[in-house]
């Protein structure tokens, strides 16, 4: 099976709705240079998605303002150079596994492969339990061997902001692909890593922003800081006047009451969105430009 067949097929319908597109793209799961950890919601299987999506950015500064795993920014720096993209997260521990994946590749390479050959379900709560994984390489390394051996490969913060996901049971720890993480390190050299809220980006002009923000109105709780949707509808339409500007989200376009003339992509997940979906889970993809022919 070949690479396109293989993470999604997506076919393209149109309806008559005024200002609205039907594109029915199908994900699957997948695994490729764009990811890095389990994530919730994680994008690494939308790259052909923004393929099709993506607007000319030719001038424009890219910005990842919920940044999670990353795979949005790895895809843009390999598309566009990682000179011309800003990754933010507003979780320090994430923040801090980034840039340690960018500046400090082999020690937390080294430094995971210390916590794995001590691996056992006692040594994984006692690391859970320690704080400061958002400090250094040493942080790093112990979120991302929490992360590679959590339940699901689910990746989960409490309201307070610590790591709460169970251990897997009955299961080795994996090893790291290391050519994965060297190469990742290469592409993202110049990219910029911010810890801020979305709320900051406000008086940002002339950009691409990109929101993939924590799923508003759910009750799962995966996720700390989930914004509110009146607020987050806000600052859109305040960054959306002077930007380009792409939304990923779970709940229906029309919950955000965006302006009319925002264009809405419809994706359908053969694969695990939350604990309680395990397939046929839908997502939206909205924008406030036309889609390129």
């Amino acid at each position: 099976m070949n690479h396109a067949s293989e993470t999604r097929q997506y076919m393209l319908e149109s309806n008559n709705a005024k200002n609205m597109t039907t594109s029915d793209f199908i994900v699957t799961n997948t695994r490729n240079r764009y990811h890095l950890i389990p994530y919730i919601g994680n994008k690494s299987g939308f790259a052909d998605i923004f393929d099709v999506l993506m607007p000319d950015v030719t001038g424009r500064r890219i910005y990842d303002l919920f940044g999670g795993g990353g795979s949005f920014s790895v895809y843009c720096c390999y598309k566009f150079g990682s000179e011309n993209v800003t990754y933010n997260d507003n979780n320090p521990v994430i923040t801090n596994f980034i840039k340690s994946v960018r500046d400090h590749t082999v020690e937390l390479l080294d430094e995971y492969e210390k916590h794995r050959e001590l691996s056992s379900e006692k040594y994984y709560y006692t690391i859970r339990q320690k704080d400061n994984l958002e400090t250094g390489v040493a942080g790093a390394g112990r979120f991302l061997y929490l992360a590679k051996n959590a339940f699901s490969g689910k990746i989960r913060f409490n309201r307070l902001n610590k790591f709460n996901a169970p251990m897997r049971k009955n299961s080795r720890c994996p090893n790291i692909d290391r050519e994965l993480f060297m190469n990742t390190s290469k592409i993202i050299q110049n990219m910029e890593i911010r810890n801020e809220m979305y709320e900051s980006y406000r008086n940002v002009s002339d950009a691409f922003l990109y929101m993939d923000p924590p799923y508003m109105n759910n009750p799962n709780w995966h996720y700390n800081s989930v914004p509110k949707t009146a607020d987050f509808v806000d600052f859109v339409r305040t960054v959306g006047v002077n930007n380009l500007i792409m939304i990923s989200e779970q709940n229906h376009p029309e919950s955000l009451k965006l302006p009319s003339h925002y264009n809405t992509y419809s994706i359908k997940l053969n694969r695990s969105l939350q604990y309680f979906t395990q397939k046929n889970s839908q997502e939206f993809i909205i924008t406030n430009y036309p889609k390129s022919q």
